[in-house]
């Protein structure tokens, strides 16, 4: 994945998993990373023009959107 080259430059620790199926069917993959990493998570989707779906948070059984802004 393009992503993860960018994910190693801004120096942010993930885990490529499968992508739950309730997030949706754009892809089959998505990476894991602490919630505490989101901010530079976000800026390196942004330093990397990267494409991605969204943001994810897992809350007992629900998937919650997080906001890019």
């Amino acid at each position: 994945m393009r992503a993860e080259d960018f994910f190693h430059a801004e120096d942010v620790k993930f885990r490529p998993i499968l992508k739950p199926r309730k997030i949706g069917s754009a892809c089959r993959m998505a990476l894991k990373f602490k919630e505490d990493d989101l901010d530079a998570a976000k800026k390196a989707v942004e330093t990397g023009k990267l494409e991605l779906l969204a943001f994810y948070r897992r809350d007992d059984l629900h998937w919650i959107k997080i906001d890019q802004d």
